[in-house]
């Protein structure tokens, strides 16, 4: 098959007809010219983009098509196949049933709004039957698992999702792949398919700007209490203190139990009536930013003279707020593309290695939010007491 690959023309990106298309129409040659004879199994995704030289979206789908075509037979956990009866396709065999589950996130997020509907709307997943579960880590009993798995191709785990449950999957069998992490910081004790942000980065890069504006006495605000996220965030938030020489008594670091508008309030009243107030706040999640300002309105600061705010993921709330929110990207329609990739290669790519995806942040949204730190007033004072002092020191110098 490899030999008959090096034959294949690479597609053209500058023509009219979608690269997706180009490589359907190739394959569908091979098939019609008995190139690819009747019932031989094509090869892996991986193996097709490398000789395409095209993404796995790409590829998945030009063969989606030709199995709408029945050119092509899917074959769950063996792979693609010619079919062996063009103008057939077992029904059996040829419709996928695909499981989405929200774990211990608000179904109203808009966040997760959109990576529901870019999995709806996924040319991968195409004609299967999707079913949509909400489920809480207190819900797991091994009957509830039975119910969730029966019936299902595979899953698409959403949010924070519970290790006993992924256990539990990779025990039976059951393709399943991550958007989000878990709920708990504990070492997967098997391989898993996964998209992430990397939240690392995205709290050094937060906070080094806070920093460069000459904020000093910062707060993060961060949850859920006990998750990866939450760890990562601190990592990242104290890589960016320490690489700037800040001491760590002028850092705090608030845990909250979810993002929400109103637990971002609660915190923002509680680290804003301390005697040592901070004068910025980095939160993880643009609906704790929300809530942090609007405690600092309720408490009578203004924003940013008072209070700088990063928030977190460029949501359309952040963008509705005035003035506008600081925020950190978030790329919720690629991480349900590559979810979906990875699913779909664990049902028809007997060779594929499961891996975590780390979709890096390297943007910062400006808004205005954020400013230069101006001194306090009761900072002011002392500082030109100096500058009048050492100006007469000077003048008598001279005199």
């Amino acid at each position: 098959m490899k030999d008959k690959l090096r034959q294949i023309l690479i597609p053209d990106a500058n023509s009219e007809t979608p690269l997706y298309q180009q490589i359907a129409d190739t394959l569908r040659s091979l098939i019609d010219t008995r190139a690819l004879c009747a019932g031989e199994k094509i090869p892996p995704t991986r193996e097709l983009c490398e000789s395409f030289g095209v993404s796995a979206i790409t590829v998945e789908a030009g063969i989606r098509k030709l199995v709408e075509e029945s050119y092509l037979v899917r074959r769950p956990r063996r792979g693609t196949f010619v079919n062996p009866e063009p103008g057939k396709l077992p029904e059996a065999e040829g419709k996928l049933t695909i499981r989405i589950i929200f774990g211990e996130v608000d179904l109203n997020d808009i966040y997760w709004y959109v990576v529901l509907n870019a999995l709806e709307r996924s040319p991968l997943i195409g004609s299967a039957d999707k079913l949509f579960t909400s489920l809480q880590s207190g819900e797991l009993s091994e009957a509830r698992i039975d119910e969730l798995v029966s019936g299902c191709s595979g899953l698409i785990l959403c949010g924070y999702s519970s290790l006993r449950f992924a256990e539990a999957l990779n025990r039976r069998g059951v393709p399943f792949a991550m958007i989000g992490g878990f709920r708990s910081d504990t070492t997967v004790p098997f391989g898993i398919d996964a998209v992430v942000h990397d939240d690392v980065h995205r709290a050094y890069l937060s906070t080094r700007h806070l920093i460069d504006l000459g904020h000093r006495d910062i707060c993060c605000v961060a949850g859920p209490g006990g998750s990866r996220l939450c760890r990562d965030i601190e990592a990242g938030c104290r890589a960016a203190l320490n690489d700037c020489s800040v001491p760590e008594r002028n850092f705090d670091f608030t845990v909250v139990s979810r993002h929400s508008i109103d637990e971002g309030r609660e915190a923002g009243l509680r680290i804003l009536t301390r005697l040592n107030r901070p004068t910025a706040v980095f939160a993880c999640d643009d609906r704790l930013a929300v809530g942090v300002a609007k405690a600092a309105g309720q408490l009578g600061f203004r924003i940013p003279e008072d209070l700088s705010i990063i928030g977190g993921g460029n949501q359309v709330i952040g963008k509705v707020m005035t003035p506008e929110l600081t925020s950190t990207q978030s790329y919720p329609e690629r991480s349900a593309a590559l979810a979906v990739e990875k699913l779909l290669a664990q049902l028809y790519d007997p060779e594929h290695r499961k891996s975590v995806t780390v979709l890096r942040i390297d943007e910062l949204v400006i808004g205005g939010t954020t400013r230069i730190r101006r001194p306090r007033a009761e900072e002011e004072i002392p500082a030109r007491r100096d500058f009048l002092t050492t100006t007469a020191t000077i003048h008598n110098g001279k005199g």
